[in-house]
């Protein structure tokens, strides 16, 4: 791939894969991020980041609302955490004005103390639309999940609150009812070596924004700060999710991976309308048949980016994968 580094690495591989195929291939001239394949015959296949004219914009569109993506999922059958969608304050007082009978159905704040008192703690809240992981915390009790609601109600107008579930953290990358790429996500966190404190040891977390209120919050949980110096292996959790783009790493376990949760992810691409889509699921053992998993949610534009940045053999990976798609989608 002789393209340039600067380059964002999808942009990279769409070059090499047109000028090989004998491709027209359009960007915009800003980023790069946004653009067209025209095909032989006048065709033109659009994307635009990681999102590419292969899924229905509806299906796509469900994928990312989470509460959406959980409902439909649920009613077919998979198996789902407990969770509940819940509505800032303006969301809810607009419609208790204009669509009362809507406002009835819907959940407030205080309903998610509620909510978390009756499934349990520890629980997830994560804004219901977007991905990366952005703003997600996990919370202990009562104090915290108001103070997190309090916050996060402040910059997006729903939020998805949901009962943690223990087990391997995986993303499960479906093509066409074929699994492309099983990732293990492994925890974004340091290991201690007696000598430096936690901040210093956190320079080398590549992706990890350490004045991200999430990691204060928890260090504080494992009764640590910046300036704590771990024992020599004490493992320390920087954050309170596994994904890639915050930090985490991950391993292929795509020939490992348990039949019948290769299974599970095509089922799951089938009953929400995705031709390519990545499945984030949490399963107890997952080279293990029959073991049992929780979707979590499901990414229509999965991005490999930070898992490429792992070395020269993850980018081969991901150059492979990206190279599938742009199969399906100039064919």
């Amino acid at each position: 791939m002789e393209q340039s580094p600067s380059l964002p690495l999808v942009r990279r591989i769409l070059a090499d894969y047109c000028n090989r195929q004998g491709l027209s291939l359009v960007c915009d001239e800003g980023s790069g991020q946004a653009g067209y394949i025209e095909l032989a015959d006048g065709r033109r296949r659009f994307f635009r980041g990681t999102h590419f004219d292969l899924n229905p914009l509806g299906a796509a569109e469900i994928a990312d609302d989470k509460a959406y993506t959980l409902s439909f999922l649920g009613r077919d059958g998979f198996t789902v955490p407990d969770c509940l969608l819940v509505h800032g304050f303006d969301v809810l007082a607009s419609l208790r004005v204009h669509k009362p009978e809507i406002a009835a159905k819907m959940h407030a704040a205080e309903d998610a103390l509620h909510f978390a008192e009756t499934v349990g703690y520890p629980v997830f809240v994560k804004p219901n639309s977007g991905q990366e992981g952005e703003d997600v915390v996990r919370l202990n009790d009562q104090a915290d999940l108001q103070r997190a609601l309090d916050e996060l109600l402040m910059r997006h107008s729903s939020l998805l609150v949901q009962k943690a579930v223990r087990g391997a953290d995986l993303r499960i990358l479906v093509l066409d009812g074929e699994i492309l790429l099983a990732l293990d996500r492994q925890p974004v966190q340091v290991e201690g070596d007696g000598e430096q404190t936690v901040e210093q040891l956190a320079i080398a977390v590549a992706g990890l924004n350490f004045r991200d209120p999430r990691v204060e919050h928890e260090l504080t949980r494992q009764g640590l700060g910046p300036a704590s110096i771990p024992e020599e292996g004490q493992a320390v959790e920087l954050l309170p999710n596994k994904n890639l783009s915050a930090g985490a790493k991950a391993k292929d376990i795509t020939n490992s991976l348990a039949g019948d949760l290769k299974q599970t992810a095509v089922s799951i691409c089938r009953s929400l309308g995705l031709r390519y889509a990545g499945i984030d699921l949490i399963a107890e053992n997952p080279e293990k048949p029959g073991s049992r998993y929780a979707v979590l949610e499901v990414n229509a534009a999965p991005g490999l980016n930070r898992y490429a940045a792992q070395g020269a053999e993850e980018l081969a990976k991901v150059t492979s994968v990206y190279e599938r798609v742009l199969d399906a989608l100039t064919n």
